[in-house]
């Protein structure tokens, strides 16, 4: 069957004072239309105005024909059908069979839009449901956000269906949610204390009150607001525990609110006690995993503290840090590396210290033997160390390193390694070249 295709013309009423009109085709094409049809088409068209041609075309049943014939939209002031009523008196069976053709357009029209909103209503329904299934599974804030930005996801119309359609009890359920996820941190965190101090909790108990309030202490407003509840009480009975992973966490926990807190650190050096404990961790606990972190605590401690450092010092930090380097357990080596990197820039006085105590001597052996017994990742570091100390005291380094016979030779043979990879080794390879140069090796 042969269709009319209606469509908006380029120019809009706007432009032309008349309004559109009815261009017709020729008379072997022209269908008359009646009055019905006409009021019909423009109640269609006062709907899809605005719309695009393509939504126009794919949404609301338009009409083509195979010759793809064009008119403008029948819904104006004024409609000139001159035209097709000549060529209705010049072939009345023409017009029988197209007004035949036009009821049957109309009644598929009409489906179609019956059809297109019954479609939307099911898909609102189904969209609806959707959203409340997937509200019903929020739990986290995180969870919240990601609901609500699905929930305004999508067009204008769609927000405004589904924002108008949203039910009372989502609305309550979402309510509650919120109201769940208020936390009172100072009650969290209390309670959090009182659970480490009790000995009858379980040790997975213990450990979930560490998580706890290491949620927290990141900030430092609630790190300070931590030790003005009474938590650093908890240290000393922690350090002691006989579980290793409470050992654990308490020094992870230390190191949290110490590093870069000068209120906190005023705090915990207040008390000898925490500190000794904290040594004594790192020179005799069973546990390496717990010396390691014991010894990252300190490091966290007196870094960018210079008179904690000196506390530290004055308390046996020298011994620690020696035994530290010569130990083999790696990682805590790694450890004591990087305390006398990040504290050498202390000053010049600290600097000269970790000369007196054999600290260059230490760091060069470690550089001799570290292509073969270092992880590459921890090379930069260790050149770091040596460089930093170098350019705090050149003068009795340089001495100490020219006596170091095996030194050259080392040095020669990492640039040689590094330079298989100058990319991956940039770093390491500058740091040597740097050390060769100043102490013309």
């Amino acid at each position: 069957m042969e269709d009319i295709f209606l469509r908006s013309s380029s120019s809009s009423s706007s432009d032309d004072e008349s309004g559109p009109v009815i261009i017709a085709p020729p008379l072997e094409d022209v269908i008359p239309l009646d009055d019905n049809v006409i009021e019909m088409l423009m109640m269609e068209d006062s709907l899809i105005r605005g719309q695009s041609n393509n939504n126009f075309n794919s949404s609301h049943g338009c009409i083509r024909r195979r010759n793809r014939r064009r008119m403008t939209p029948v819904g104006a002031s004024i409609i000139d059908v001159a035209a097709m009523d000549r060529a209705a008196e010049e072939n009345a069976a023409a017009a029988a069979v197209a007004a035949d053709v036009a009821a049957a357009a109309a009644t598929i029209n009409i489906a179609a839009t019956a059809d297109t909103a019954a479609t939307v209503n099911d898909a609102d329904h189904s969209d609806m449901a959707s959203a409340n299934s997937e509200l019903e599974k929020v739990r986290t804030l995180k969870g919240m956000f990601n609901f609500a930005n699905n929930l305004t996801a999508g067009s204008s119309i769609e927000q405004e269906a589904k924002s108008t359609s949203f039910t009372e009890e989502s609305k309550k359920y979402l309510s509650n949610v919120f109201s769940t996820m208020t936390v009172n941190v100072h009650e969290e965190m209390n309670n959090s204390i009182n659970i480490l101090f009790d000995n009858k909790k379980q040790v997975d108990e213990h450990e979930f009150a560490f998580d706890v309030i290491a949620e927290y202490v990141y900030d430092l407003d609630y790190a300070n607001d931590f030790e003005k509840l009474g938590g650093f009480h908890i240290f000393l009975p922690c350090i002691r525990s006989e579980h290793p992973s409470v050992r654990i966490k308490i020094c992870e926990l230390i190191s949290s609110l110490v590093q870069q807190n000068p209120y906190c650190q005023e705090k915990f050096m207040e008390n000898p006690k925490y500190l000794n404990a904290l040594m004594s961790m790192v020179e005799n606990d069973p546990n390496d995993d717990v010396r390691i972190r014991a010894l990252s605590a300190i490091s966290c401690l007196v870094r960018d503290n210079i008179s904690g450092f000196w506390k530290f010092i004055e308390v046996g930090g020298k011994d620690l840090i020696i035994n530290s380097l010569k130990t083999p357990i790696d990682k805590l080596k790694i450890k004591a590396i990087f305390m006398i990197y990040s504290t050498c820039t202390l000053g010049n006085d600290v600097a000269e210290m970790y000369v007196d105590i054999g600290v260059v001597e230490i760091i060069c052996s470690i550089i001799m033997g570290m292509e073969k017994n270092v992880e590459p990742f921890h090379h930069d570091l260790i050149l770091s160390a040596l460089n930093g100390l170098i350019r705090l005291s050149p003068v009795r380094v340089k001495e100490i390193c020219s006596s170091l016979e095996d030194l050259k030779q080392a040095l020669a043979s990492l640039k040689d390694s590094y330079s298989t990879d100058e990319s991956k080794y940039q770093d390491e390879n500058d740091q040597v070249l740097w050390l060769m140069e100043t102490l013309t090796l």
